[in-house]
This record gives C-alpha cells, structure tokens and sequence, in this order.
C-alpha cells in the first residue's frame, strides 16, 4: 500500500508524504523538525521513517526545514544540479553535513525503498526548479507546483500519471483586485511565477489526464477561495478531486 499525505502547501510551508508503512520520502521540507513530527504523527508517520528529502527548490517555505532534519536525523538530501550550482549561499545556509547533499540531474532516476524518483523542469524564479514523479508498484503520481507556466514534458508526464497533485495559486481577478503591490501581482501572473486556477484546468484539459485523482495544491490565503476552486472543480474536473487548504489532504490507493 502507498499513503500520501499534503503536510503544508502554501506559503507558510511546504511538504507532501508518500510512505508505505515502512519507508517514507518527503518532498520539500518547509517546517521546523518538531512541527514535522506533529504533522507526520496525525498520519501515524515517524520522522525515523523518513528516509529521504527531495526539493522543488530553494524557497524558504519549501526548503527551511531540510538542514535542521538532515542535521538531527542524518536525512538523505535530493537537490537539482542546477540549484545547487547556481544557489551556493541558499545550500550553505541550509548547512547540510557531509555526505547528506546528492546532486541530480533531469529525468535521473533515484531508488529509496519501494520508491524511483525523477525530477523534471518547471518554470518558476528559482533557478533550478523542478517537480517530481514518484513511482511506486508500476504506478507514477506527479507532483507539480510553483510554476508560471506548463510545457509538453509536464503534460505528457501528467496523461501518464495516476494520481497528480496540481499547483492552483490563485484567481484571477482576485489576485488583480486584491491588496497586493502591482509588481507583485506581476510576478505571481508571470511565467515564472505561479500557476492560476485558469491554469490548473487548462492543464487538466491539454494533458488529458484520466487518472484516479487530482489534488489542487499550494492555494493563496490572498488570492484565491477554496469554495470558489471547489466551485470551478465541480463544472471542470474531469476526475475526482480533492482542494488542498493548508495540509488537510490525504489518501491511500492499493498496490499493483
């Protein structure tokens, strides 16, 4: 069996779970240890369990917690070749030991336990950005945030995919009519920024996905409503979905 679980997705922090009962792998790690471990435990989830991270990036609410939990519990640590080439200070700050830190390329294949991981490009300004695909008993589950915009890749890995969890920011005129400065509202709209609930649905409609689940992620406190993304899911998904506000999402699926 695979469980997963959407720890934190927003500003305030950032961590999905898949385990199988034994072992378990984080994507990004964006909260102190102790809070970690109270999130993993209303999964019944340890941290000893936890066997390695993995970043999308170099954002503090998505990486803050990665040194503190290597440093505590000798945590194997995954990053983009690229993110640590071209963010030496954000990886000195995330005082990594020795030996915890592996660099990986695009599309390299990394096996812990039961699971094989690859990560893929996004566009977001964080140089060095990628989602994740983790594979578990011939199935795959995508995960895919903090992006301005989506490619051909991430589409054709989505139509693959069983279950993704899929970056919904923010609306529209929400964002447009809210309180934020205009070059905020820029960045967050840019193609390295941040993908829109438009976005999210236009993807869903491109890449053709039909898996088993979508799990909209990463929702603006500011800038979008989980009733009126539930709103918009119930016209448009074409799957069953789950709206993810701040980490109350959580699944498990059998094995093949």
């Amino acid at each position: 069996m695979i469980r997963w679980a959407v720890l934190g997705s927003g500003s305030s922090g950032n961590s999905y779970l898949f385990s199988d009962g034994s072992v378990s792998i984080l994507i990004d790690q964006g909260f102190s240890v102790a809070e970690l471990k109270r999130r993993l435990a209303r999964f019944s989830t340890t941290v000893e369990s936890v066997k390695a991270v993995f970043a999308t990036h170099l954002h503090p609410d998505h990486s803050r917690g990665i040194g503190p939990l290597a440093r505590m519990h000798h945590t194997p640590v995954y990053v983009h070749a690229q993110a640590i080439a071209s963010q030496p200070t954000a990886i000195d700050r995330l005082n990594i030991p020795s030996g915890l830190l592996t660099s990986v390329e695009l599309f390299e294949q990394v096996e812990i336990g039961p699971f094989t991981l690859f990560c893929f490009a996004t566009s977001h300004d964080c140089t060095g950005s990628v989602g994740w695909i983790i594979s578990y008993g011939g199935q795959q589950y995508m995960l895919l945030t903090d992006a301005g915009m989506t490619d051909e890749v991430q589409l054709r890995l989505a139509q693959e995919s069983e279950v993704l969890f899929l970056e919904a920011n923010y609306d529209q005129a929400m964002l447009m009519n809210g309180p934020y400065p205009l070059y905020l509202k820029r960045r967050i709209a840019s193609s390295s920024g941040h993908l829109s609930n438009d976005d999210a649905f236009a993807f869903l409609d491109q890449s053709g996905f039909r898996g088993s689940h979508v799990y909209f992620i990463h929702l603006s406190d500011t800038n979008n409503s989980v009733d009126l993304l539930e709103q918009r899911a119930q016209r448009s998904s074409p799957v069953p979905y789950t709206v993810c506000a701040k980490g109350q999402c959580y699944g498990m699926i059998g094995s093949t």
